[in-house]
């Protein structure tokens, strides 16, 4: 195992090759006759600096470290990033200023309380992506079907729900789900995302029965054969509710700090399903990419789509 030093080292020697990769890349990309600084070098002095929030969950952490490759490296800002213990201290940050963004804001059902208590500090920019689902998920090869169920195999399951973050708002629903079918006996083992993912593989390896709480989009769909439980997921009751979009949420006033085709590329920026699946390939806890590098392949993998979400930024200029 190299020592700290030298894999500090390592890193800033990597972030420095890839990023005069990257912007190489990226200046490629441009129109013929842009200028530097509209390809997002410009003076050091005069580069804003944006301050990301992120929460451990895989999509968040995929889309905010492509947004800091592509606002550092194409347009100009300086971008920091903070990673959080749940999406109601993400919320309060970015309300308080003491972050200026998350991009990871689940409405209008899953982030209703941090959105309520919230909202008169902060304004929704855009989307970030449409249509979501959440509720409780096992292995495909389960023999658990609906959430009725669940008392029948009360002791293969040894009474817990692997949930994430304490305090987030899927714990709290699933414990609701279980008051609501009048389950007891079981209870809610909150962790973090990782961790319940590494659960549901661990779980997975040696086929024994596992329920966690999951979500799409994740990257665990496309590696594993997993189902909701009946009863228990978007559209099947009040407490998870309809699909949901994600939201780019951003402090009060923040429109007016930063340059206009800055705000526009964050307003304008969404990504699909199918972009957002490929993205999170790289991000999955087993990969030998760090997320800097994982996000500039990704950047240099897809230049058409790139351009696509640059151009809109600069159309309006």
């Amino acid at each position: 195992m190299p020592s700290l030093m030298s894999h500090r080292w390592n890193q800033v020697g990597a972030r420095w090759i890839g990023a005069l990769v990257l912007g190489l890349s990226v200046l490629a990309l441009g129109c013929g006759g842009a200028s530097s600084d509209d390809a997002g070098a410009g003076d050091a002095a005069d580069r804003p600096t944006l301050h990301f929030v992120y929460v451990n969950w895989v999509e968040g952490i995929a889309i905010t470290h492509l947004l800091h490759e592509l606002l550092e490296d194409s347009l100009g800002v300086d971008v920091e990033m903070s990673r959080v213990n749940g999406g109601g201290v993400a919320f309060s940050s970015v309300a308080s200023g003491r972050a200026d963004i998350f991009v990871e804001a689940w409405l209008p059902t899953t982030h209703q309380q941090p959105w309520a208590e919230y909202n008169d500090q902060l304004d929704k920019l855009g989307y970030t992506y449409r249509g979501t689902s959440v509720g409780l998920v096992v292995p495909d090869y389960a023999p658990i079907r609906s959430v009725t169920d669940l008392p029948d195999y009360r002791a293969e399951l040894d009474g817990r729900i692997n949930g994430i973050e304490p305090g987030a708002a899927i714990n709290d629903q699933t414990r609701r789900i279980l008051e609501n079918n009048n389950i007891d006996g079981f209870q809610v083992v909150a962790s973090s995302g990782p961790a319940m993912v590494a659960a549901l593989q661990q779980a997975i390896s040696r086929r024994e029965p596992i329920v966690i709480t999951g979500w799409k989009p994740h990257w665990m769909w496309s590696r594993f054969n997993l189902r909701y439980l009946e009863g228990a997921r978007t559209d099947d009751t009040p407490v998870f509710g309809a699909p949901e979009d994600i939201y780019t949420v951003v402090r009060s006033g923040f429109a007016d700090d930063y340059p206009d085709r800055v705000v526009r590329f964050l307003r304008d920026f969404e990504i699909s399903d199918a972009q957002l699946n490929s993205l999170m390939t790289d991000f999955e806890p087993d990969s030998d990419k760090n997320p800097e590098a994982a996000a500039q392949d990704w950047i240099r993998a897809h230049p058409d789509i790139i351009r696509r979400w640059l151009a809109a930024a600069e159309a309006e200029a």
